[in-house]
């Protein structure tokens, strides 16, 4: 991204072009999002942060003193709204345990549930990853990694030299890896932030510069 190009877009966003203020969302939705979600730790808050973040930068570009300091000026923006969110959330937690008292056990069990189902489905998903491998390479691995034999021991168990135990490893892990990494992209689907986030930030700045009009009574 040149330097230019986004001071063009800051500077017609300055004056009113929420069409260049979009660009900017998509620009930097991502990384806007990463840093309220780090915060927070929760998919749905951050995304509203996010939203939140940039509506709260396009009413205040005109405070930003250089357009160059823009991505960590909107980094603070959201950090701060991350943490008040967070500590708002603090708040009414304790709210509700004050209105309803639970003994600790009973408030941990959710939790406690909840990590034995994530795990138990985390074990499955391996256990089918690892049996979709074919007998030549699954044997070396559960042998070797599973059964923690050496690659020698394990080699004289199939009848195979050792050098071919370690190449078919090697290619077994391979897989396994390639595997588990699409594993991970697809339970990280549901991090993504809709395909429509920009239109609804762009909308929630139209409607804070009308509010904005019509309190100066120019509306």
């Amino acid at each position: 991204m040149r330097r230019e190009q986004e001071t063009d877009l800051i500077g017609r966003a300055r004056g009113g072009d929420t069409a260049a203020f979009g660009e900017i969302v998509r620009r930097y939705q991502n990384l806007v999002y990463a840093t309220a979600f780090q915060v927070l730790k929760d998919s749905g808050l951050a995304e509203d942060v996010a939203q939140e973040a940039f509506i709260a930068a396009y009413r205040s570009l005109g405070d930003l003193r250089k357009d160059s300091s823009f991505p960590p000026w909107l980094r603070k923006i959201t950090r701060n709204l991350a943490l008040a969110a967070r500590r708002e959330r603090g708040r009414f937690g304790a709210l509700e345990e004050a209105a309803t008292p639970q003994s600790p056990a009973a408030d941990a069990a959710p939790d406690i549930e909840r990590e034995e189902h994530d795990a138990d489905a985390f074990g499955e998903e391996v256990s089918r990853i690892v049996s979709s491998l074919s007998d030549t390479l699954r044997f070396p691995v559960l042998l070797c990694y599973l059964g923690g034999l050496s690659t020698a021991d394990a080699a004289r168990f199939l009848g195979i030299k050792e050098g071919t135990l370690r190449k078919r490893l090697h290619d077994g892990k391979k897989k396994l890896q390639g595997q588990i990494v699409r594993m991970a992209e697809k339970a990280f689907q549901e991090y993504r932030l809709p395909h429509d986030f920009a239109k609804r930030c762009i909308c929630g700045c139209r409607r804070s510069e009308a509010a904005r009009k019509r309190k100066d009574g120019r509306g």
